[in-house]
């Protein structure tokens, strides 16, 4: 059987023509108003079906009632197969809302208007549809207007003894008036019918007539559609009808207008089985299925005559190499008779899966084809779509899909298939750390069953080098300074037991920043499991069911070793929840810690009623996730420290003993040891991130059980800082000057107080005498350019920045504040030089030296550079909040409102804890006028942020836009009293207080020209 045929798209059949006398006609409901909210809303969905012709009569009225809805849907679009259908378009005619309230109906939409065009939008899901869509340029298209649409499909050159059948889904996102399903029934056809109904929902009103059926509901409640929901839950009313009567009568169609394919070209399958067959018959087999899998490429062709339901021959798809399932089924089926094998294609439901047997027999019900073949008296299940499945006869591992239909003349019902086997991932990392010398991290990633066919598709699809790329640059992430190695990697791959390993070796140089001497602190977390776990959806409640990947054990051990390892107490933590089970257990020995994460799934979903429990429970078991080893190396202060406490343990424990009980109750020493160790260890991370509240909510209560310790002392001096908790930021700074005298760092902390303050002059004087230390970090160069610049002495500020440059000459702060200030000054093409040559000449694309670029050209009023920039650097860093916000605000400062709007909101789905993601939605919307977008995210963004100047800033400004400049005087009151250097603030403020008639006023906007930075001025949102 050849490919079917091509109609070319100057023969696709289409016509404007009254609709069929077996149509009913509806009457709209113009007095019907959708809700708030909505931008398009339907008046009227009307589908009819002449069940003996099975022509299919719609009829759409849909309201525009926005901007984007006008520009969205103001064209008509219908697609059809021109080989397969005839499309008659109705009437397509615009209705508009006079000033006098009525409804006027405008001229009809003429033939010259629609154009015919040729469309594959499926390609890149390697799917050739041969579809072509008639679109219609309608002019003059407004907001409020309703476009009634009605057109009529017929089928082209029916596919022979195909009975009727069609199911219909009561369910809409858009407002709907009224949506009715009606069948026009034909006695010499008879069809029998089910309305699926899940509790909780409203069924359809069911009307009968003399030779029609009809399904009828009003303004049904939206449908909000869910992520990750189970294939077999239907959350509408689904209605199903059918003019077959068993699966036995279904499984005769398909296997009679499938036998001429199986056996087409048969010396040619002969033949190539013969080449398969070079050894044992279960080596044969496999041999078949691996070809067929990954030697014929995956390529659907789905039009013409029988299009959807009829594959291509075997002689044919061997031939080509490519075809979709059908083919594939095909193919392998032909492959394995001519191997003695006795083998059927197999139809199979790929999304609906175990609910295929609630259905009523129909061909419609399937959507996909597998294969089922007998070896020994045993009958397996292979789908000869999957690439990268491997194991012998007893592991290899049947495809997920419940039930299915098996093409055999003596076929009665529906075939059940093997549950998925219990599958299971394994992560172990083993660091080897030396401080004095190069240390290594060994990686060995371990799979079987259907997730080593996972993860070897994932080797096949990415290439053996990109993949190994990939984990390497994620454990980067972690520890900058490690040195990929991908030549000495193996990958062990066991066939026949389904098993695959891959180990690798890098070099690590340091735990902590690239160049910088190893931490105090070894950290890490469970980041393994994240390669099994499924991304949960951050609502908190759900309607549908959640999917889970089951059942499934993902486990990840991390080894530290090293002499500068410390050892730490044995602890062990179990936590179970809906759906899953989770362990951790500590192991420590001389020189070497051990943690041990095991994550297993019990359930295959959770329901609705136990979304929140699992949500919660879950969180409960990521919190403890983190490693946290004491790697500090041997100094005198420490070895004293170590004999003293020989001496006198019992005075210290007794000591300790005392703290503890001022403290926060625990629950027992392994516990609390293992949790503090977990906190504090996160607390870092989270300020490496910048994320001061979350680094302070988890330090804060271990404050007494580090007063010994520089870096939590700083760690703690800092996250007070920017929270807000002053005394205790003064507080942990003095014990850390006590601990450390002559460390630089307290004095760049407490500079930066000062610099919060707005005492500029003092805290430059902190930092000139911090840099000249010989152990100050590069931070304390940064923040003297910084506030120099802010002290108004370019001269210095200047001299600041290079002297920056100079110890990192490719530091993007150092680059954006020298070139920028050059920029001020009238050296504009040194300036652009200076950051753009940088930019250009890394030997690889750098995120965030493009976001320092992009704020760059921002800052110099050239938005359609930074926007370029911008996306360069989104692209780069796809994961990066950071890198989303700029680009979604680049595109409001250069007028994309629209778009920037739409950018923010999907930052808040993707990183919907993430202050930034809120901040974009609250300034873009504000900017754009959705200010009922604009006001949750303000509220949002605060509530994520209560210490971020620019959050109070902008929400007080918005409070004024709204008109509420009583309640904007108070907020930003409090916020000049917290932030007093803050410029935006005092800006802000002063303009509140002027529409107030505040005398105050004046004071406020000198204060604004004082403390505002020329960047805040050029990139200042209005």
């Amino acid at each position: 059987m050849s490919i079917r045929r091509t109609v070319p798209v100057e023969q696709a059949e289409w016509t404007l023509a009254p609709p069929p006398a077996w149509r009913i006609a509806r009457d709209i409901d113009w007095g019907w108003r959708a809700p708030a909210g909505h931008g398009v809303a339907y008046l009227l969905i009307d589908e009819q079906h002449d069940v003996a012709s099975q022509a299919c009569s719609r009829r759409s009225v849909r309201q525009l009632l926005s901007i984007s809805a006008v520009q969205a849907l103001g064209q008509v679009e219908l697609e059809f197969d021109p080989a397969a259908q005839r499309l008659c378009v109705h009437e397509l005619v615009v209705w508009r809302h006079d000033p006098d309230g009525t409804w006027r109906r405008r001229t009809p939409v003429a033939r010259e208007a629609f154009l015919l065009r040729q469309r594959e939008q499926q390609l890149e899901q390697q799917m050739l549809n041969g579809r072509v869509s008639l679109v219609a340029l309608m002019e003059d298209v407004r907001i409020g207007d309703v476009i009634d649409l009605a057109w009529t499909l017929e089928p082209r050159d029916p596919l022979p003894g195909l009975a009727f059948t069609s199911y219909y889904a009561f369910a809409w996102q858009s407002a709907v008036a009224r949506a009715q399903f009606t069948l026009h029934l034909d006695s010499r056809h008879p069809v029998r019918w089910r309305v699926n109904v899940p509790d909780g929902t409203a069924a359809p009103r069911e009307q009968a007539g003399a030779q029609t059926i009809t399904w009828d509901i009003g303004q049904p409640p939206p449908f909000e559609a869910e992520a990750n929901v189970p294939g077999h839950h239907w959350p509408w009313p689904l209605l199903e009808v059918t003019g077959w009567e068993s699966w036995a009568q279904v499984a005769r169609f398909f296997n009679d207008w499938w036998a001429d394919a199986l056996l087409e070209d048969a010396a040619a399958i002969a033949a190539e089985a013969t080449l398969l067959n070079a050894g044992d018959r279960a080596a044969a087999i496999a041999a078949a299925v691996r070809f067929v899998q990954e030697d014929v490429r995956y390529l659907a062709v789905d039009f013409g005559h029988g299009a959807g339901m009829l594959p291509n021959g075997a002689g044919t798809v061997l031939r080509r190499r490519f075809g979709d399932c059908k083919d594939k089924a095909v193919l392998l089926t032909a492959l394995l008779r001519a191997l003695g094998v006795l083998a059927h294609p197999v139809l199979v439901a790929a999304t609906w899966r175990e609910s295929l047997a609630r259905l009523l027999p129909s061909p419609n019900a399937f959507d996909h084809a597998i294969v089922s073949f007998v070896v020994d008296g045993v009958r397996h299940f292979v789908d000869p779509t999957c690439i990268g499945q491997r194991g012998d006869l007893a592991n290899f591992v049947a495809p997920d899909f419940a039930f299915g239909l098996e093409l055999a003349r003596d076929t009665a019902a529906l075939l059940s298939l093997p549950a998925r086997p219990p599958a299971g991932l394994s992560l172990t990392e083993t660091f080897e750390l030396d401080r004095k010398r190069p240390g290594r991290v060994v990686q060995v990633l371990r799979a079987d069953a259907w997730l080593a066919d996972d993860l070897r598709a994932t080797l096949l699809r990415q290439g053996r080098q990109a993949f190994l790329k990939g984990r390497a640059e994620s454990l980067q992430q972690h520890f900058p300074a490690l040195v990929p190695n991908f030549d000495q990697a193996v990958v062990d791959d066991d066939p026949q037991g389904n098993v695959v390993s891959i180990a690798s070796e890098h070099a690590l140089s340091t735990w902590g920043s690239v160049g910088d001497k190893p931490p105090s602190f070894f950290r890490y977390g469970a980041y393994g499991l994240l390669l099994g776990l499924d991304t949960v959806d951050e609502r908190e409640q759900r309607q549908q069911p959640w999917a889970l990947r089951y059942p499934m054990r993902v486990q990840h051990r991390v080894v530290v070793r090293g002499r500068c390892v410390h050892k730490v107490k044995p602890s062990t933590f179990d936590h179970t929840g809906p759906g899953f089970r989770y362990r951790c257990e500590v192991r420590s020995k001389r020189h070497e810690v051990s943690f041990d994460y095991v994550w297993e799934t019990t359930a295959a979903i959770v329901t609705a009623h136990e979304w929140p429990d699992y949500r919660t429970a879950r969180a409960t078991a990521l919190e403890q996730t983190g490693a946290l080893v004491n790697t500090q190396g041997m100094t005198f202060g420490r070895a004293l420290r170590i004999g003293i406490g020989c001496f006198l343990g019992v005075v210290w424990g007794t000591h300790l003993l005392l703290r503890l009980a001022d403290d926060r109750p625990l629950q027992s020493g392994k516990e609390a040891q293992a949790a503090m160790m977990r906190d504090v260890g996160d607390a870092f991370e989270a300020m490496r991130r910048g994320d001061a509240t979350r680094a302070y909510a988890l330090a804060a209560p271990y404050a007494r059980h580090y007063e010994d310790n520089f870096e939590a002392q700083i760690l703690l001096a800092e996250s007070s800082m920017l929270t807000g908790h002053a005394d205790e930021a003064r507080d942990a700074l003095a014990r850390a000057r006590s601990l450390k005298p002559d460390h630089g760092l307290p004095d760049v902390v407490e500079a930066n107080m000062l610099e919060r303050d707005g005492d500029f002059a003092g805290a430059r004087r902190l930092l000139e005498a911090a840099v000249v230390r010989k152990d100050i970090d590069a931070k304390a160069f940064l923040d003297l350019a910084r506030v120099t610049e802010r002290t108004h002495d370019p001269v210095a500020a200047r001299a600041a920045w290079e002297r920056l440059l100079q110890r990192q000459p490719a530091h993007p702060e150092g680059l954006y504040g020298l070139a920028h200030l050059l920029w001020l000054d009238g050296e504009r093409t040194r300036a652009d030089e200076l950051i753009v040559g940088a930019v250009r000449s890394q030997p690889t694309p750098s995120a965030v030296l493009e976001g320092a670029l992009a704020r760059y050209y921002a800052s110099t009023g050239r938005q359609a550079e930074a926007l370029d920039a911008a996306r360069r650097a989104a692209e780069l860093a796809p994961d990066d909040v950071a890198a989303a916000r700029q680009f979604t605000m680049a595109q409001m400062n250069i007028g994309e409102r629209a778009g920037a709007v739409a950018s923010a909101r999907q930052m808040t789905q993707r990183f919907a804890d993430n202050p930034l993601a809120w901040s974009a939605l609250a300034i873009t919307a504000a900017v754009a006028g959705e200010h009922g977008v604009a006001a949750p995210a303000f509220e949002r963004w605060t509530a994520l942020a209560p210490n971020d100047p620019e959050a109070v800033s902008g929400y007080g400004y918005f409070l004024h836009l709204q008109g509420d400049d009583t309640q904007a005087r108070g907020v930003l009151a409090d916020g000049t009293g917290r932030f007093p250097a803050y410029g935006n603030l005092w800006l802000n403020y002063a303009v509140v207080l002027e529409a107030l008639g505040d005398p105050a006023a004046a004071d406020a906007r000198r204060k604004a020209d004082a403390l505002m930075t020329p960047e805040q001025r050029a990139t200042l949102a209005r």
